[in-house]
């Protein structure tokens, strides 16, 4: 295909952008508007494949020339973005969160966005909406990928001339397309993040450039423009965030995008090439990467801002803002920049320009993590409430089994994930099993029981609670892995044989989600689901967990959980005290409100143990609430990480418990034989 201009194309990337800008501010029906990025990087394949092969083909090509173009087009509005969006954050983030966004701006400056976040945004690291410069990943996958194909092009087209170069390019599109799959079930947030698996979506727009594609029809080329922007859009609508994603289903948004650019070649008049090629939308094209780079860290510094979510008209007015900057930036900043006579036509110039602008970013990282969190005042409690963040214990943050690709000889090993003289030798008395607030409540009970001279194991899975029966018939937690986890964990006790397991979950999430959401379903036309057969079903889930651990001659201990909290009581706290407001009012919450989440939970914990002799409960909410009010903290000691998990401060404040003390006395003096009936 030739390269004259094609203003349905910028009419494409219109679309794609506006796809992920309705997404990003979380404006309905938008669910699957990310399929926007997966266009761009076909337009993006088509159009640098195409310069490229025109180069190549005529002997001008130059790798220099081509580095020369990219910063020119790359540059001078990411950096502007960049140094925007830092004195924004400078004003509006809380100390801890400048200083985590301090250490996103080296892998931003650098196009390596991708790899930092995957391994950033973790179940108890950062959150996607906390992160100003998140979206910069996509523009890291494609610098990546320009590092590598363009030389690759030219090996190909030069020794083995274009049927090889199209060969060869299909067979790494395939095998990208089969590793993005196959990581969706391995390791999901590689799948999205990884230049391999995504590839294959720049190279179909490669391919579409280089193949010598027949001509048809108008007629005919109209209808596949169609249904390929069918393809584009129907996803937009149809695709949420529970979506596997990129893999197969990816296939339909990058196939939409090629079918547009091809037919749009061979029909012009086509509907769908006129209605792109309108001036609205080939002008929202051209501006389409700087509105990409704005939109994003200013919905997010909003978002932290306020202090709540953006309510529609809220983030409408953020990305009309973002419009009128991209505006601004494409007359003032691209435009100027972008012409080969920009900083006097001196490629040298403009290089040593691009690795300055580098070199500042990282400076001003450095700096601000130098400065730390002292250079924005916040009250000392303030600054505790933010400390609490990372108030985990070393156990808790090492020894998670993380679901995503988990496999049974993937279970954490006794010796790093146990605390007691016995770890060592891989025994342990007690074992905490559950899901991730076991993980957060493992230290109260190990400090305990190692005061007793015995050594705890822990063994968790965020997302999985410890229901046998109940995760393999109603897919609670991680599918797949949940099951496989607490099949390996019942395996493990079974060989080690403990005298005590202490089950903990989060069993609001079991027990009164369905509730809620059956709530919010009356107004739509819904029907509540059945919540006293769910109710049966749990109680089935755990009296199969009991009867297996205590055939095998341990006690159990069901855990109640501890309050929750909408928001964050101690990030509450701590961004009411940088801002102003009744800070203390975050910290606690009526015992009606509480027990809202907490009843349905503590009921089925006190059924199970009645149907089971032996069976202890110790309940969170006896800890941190009295009669009237649950509260998140005592003076400078924060109870919470979150919203609902404990901290290992609030851990430990039911460690010295008596009430806990005298159940796990009572519970170890009278563990069942090892081999003893359960009865």
């Amino acid at each position: 295909m030739g390269l004259a201009y094609r203003a349905d194309v910028d009419g494409l990337r219109a679309v794609a952008v506006g796809s992920v800008v309705l997404y990003h501010s979380h404006i309905p029906p938008f669910t699957g508007g990310y399929i926007g990025v997966d266009v761009f990087f076909v337009v993006s394949g088509f159009l640098i494949t195409s310069i490229l092969y025109r180069e190549i083909k005529s002997g001008t090509f130059s790798l220099l020339d081509f580095y020369d173009r990219r910063i020119r087009r790359i540059f001078p509005a990411l950096f502007l973005v960049l140094a925007v969006t830092t004195l924004l954050a400078a004003y509006v983030l809380l100390p801890r969160q400048m200083v985590l966004y301090s250490k996103s701006l080296p892998p931003s400056a650098l196009f390596y966005a991708n790899l930092y976040f995957e391994q950033a945004l973790n179940y108890f690291g950062p959150k996607a909406n906390d992160t100003p410069l998140l979206h910069l990943w996509s523009l890291a996958v494609e610098e990546q990928f320009y590092i590598v194909f363009p030389l690759l092009l030219f090996a190909l087209l030069r020794f083995g001339g274009r049927a090889l170069a199209v060969g060869a390019i299909v067979v790494i599109a395939v095998a990208s397309l089969a590793y993005a799959q196959i990581m969706l079930s391995e390791a999901p947030s590689m799948a999205f993040y990884m230049p391999m698996s995504r590839a294959w979506e720049l190279m179909a727009g490669s391919i579409l450039a280089l193949v010598a594609w027949p001509r048809v029809a108008p007629k005919i080329a109209a209808w596949v423009a169609l249904a390929g922007m069918a393809a584009i859009i129907v996803p937009v609508f149809a695709y949420n965030y529970l979506t596997p994603f990129p893999g197969f289903a990816a296939a339909p948004a990058v196939l939409g995008a090629v079918a547009v650019i091809w037919a749009g070649a061979c029909a012009p008049e086509g509907v769908v090439s006129r209605v792109l090629s309108l001036p609205g939308f080939v002008y929202m094209g051209r501006i389409s990467y700087s509105l990409y780079l704005w939109h994003w860290p200013l919905l997010v510094l909003g978002v932290v801002w306020k202090g709540r979510s953006l309510t529609y008209f809220e983030a409408g007015g953020v990305v009309l803002f973002a419009v009128l900057l991209s505006a601004l930036s494409l007359k003032y900043v691209e435009t100027p920049l972008r012409r080969p006579q920009a900083l006097g036509g001196n490629r040298l110039a403009r290089f040593g320009a691009g690795a300055a602008a580098i070199l500042v970013a990282v400076g001003v990282s450095a700096g601000i993590a130098q400065a730390g969190r002292g250079f924005w005042p916040i009250s000392p409690r303030g600054a505790a409430a933010e400390a609490a963040a990372d108030d985990q214990s070393r156990t808790q943050k090492n020894c998670n089994n993380m679901p995503e690709g988990w496999r049974p000889r993937d279970l954490t090993p006794i010796v790093d994930c146990a605390r007691g003289s016995k770890a060592a030798e891989g025994r342990y008395d007690a074992v905490v099993w559950g899901d991730s607030h076991s993980g957060a409540a493992f230290i109260g009970f190990a400090e305990e029981l190692e005061r007793l001279g015995l050594t705890t194991r822990m063994m968790t899975m965020p997302g999985c609670p410890p229901l046998l029966s109940a995760a393999r018939s109603r897919g609670i937690g991680p599918p797949g892995a949940c099951n496989a986890f607490n099949e390996t964990a019942l395996a493990e006790i079974r060989q080690v044989k403990p005298k005590l397991v202490i089950l903990v979950a989060r069993w609001s999430l079991v027990t009164r989600g369905p509730a809620l959401n059956a709530a919010l379903m009356r107004g739509r036309g819904g029907e509540p689901p059945e919540v006293e057969q769910l109710f049966k079903s749990l109680l089935e889930g755990l009296d199969t967990t009991i009867e297996a651990v205590t055939a095998l001659g341990a006690r159990v201990l069901l855990v109640g959980q501890a309050p929750e909290y909408r928001y964050a009581p101690n990030h509450c706290f701590a961004w009411k005290e940088f801002y102003g407001g009744d800070s203390n009012a975050c910290l606690s919450q009526s015992r009606a409100d509480a027990f809202f989440y907490l009843a349905d939970g503590n009921a089925l914990l006190a059924r199970a143990a009645a149907r089971h002799p032996g069976t202890d409960v110790f309940l969170l909410s006896d800890v941190f609430c009295d009669k009237d009010r649950c509260r998140a903290s005592k003076g400078e000691d924060f109870f919470y990480v979150d919203g609902d998990h404990l901290s290992a401060t609030g851990a430990r404040l039911f460690s010295v418990d008596d009430r806990l003390r005298d159940i796990l006395t009572a519970a170890l003096a009278g563990a069942v034989r090892p081999g003893a009936s359960a009865e």
